[in-house]
């Protein structure tokens, strides 16, 4: 496996057991950050923020790893599936007791060992109509 394929799987590792500092040591200090919202963030503390967010609010989160895409030297493709039970806030949703499972997919672009940027989407509607806070079609 590439260096940028195994950097990648070691973000999952590191935000499965909420290792925040390992999480941290991954990514560039100007790495730049995007969700599904479209809005570049920079900085290392943006996706290890957004871990902590998630694993906050899905303590037993779990990611399960589907395929990974090398299409290059620096970039790697994961699609995965994150799943768990709401027991905290998640952006002031309040805890709802339920379970959700979300596919997903992250992008990211390495240079000497370090992950300088990544991209995240997931179905938005689908985790919202999970927790209950949503109209489902």
């Amino acid at each position: 496996m590439s260096d940028h394929a195994a950097l990648h799987r070691a973000v999952f590792d590191a935000i499965s057991s909420h290792d925040f500092d390992k999480l941290r040591e991954l990514y560039h200090a100007d790495t730049v950050y995007m969700v599904g919202d479209g809005v570049k963030r920079q900085g290392v503390n943006v996706p290890v923020d957004a871990a902590r967010m998630f694993t906050g609010a899905f303590p037993d989160l779990t990611i399960t790893i589907g395929n990974q895409y090398l299409p290059d030297e620096d970039v790697s493709i994961i699609e995965y599936t994150f799943s768990g039970t709401h027991k905290g806030d998640l952006e002031g949703i309040r805890a709802t007791g339920k379970k959700i499972a979300v596919v997903a997919c992250s992008i990211i672009v390495a240079r000497n060992g370090k992950i300088v940027s990544e991209s995240d989407y997931y179905d938005t509607m689908a985790l919202m109509s999970q927790l209950g806070v949503t109209a489902t079609r």
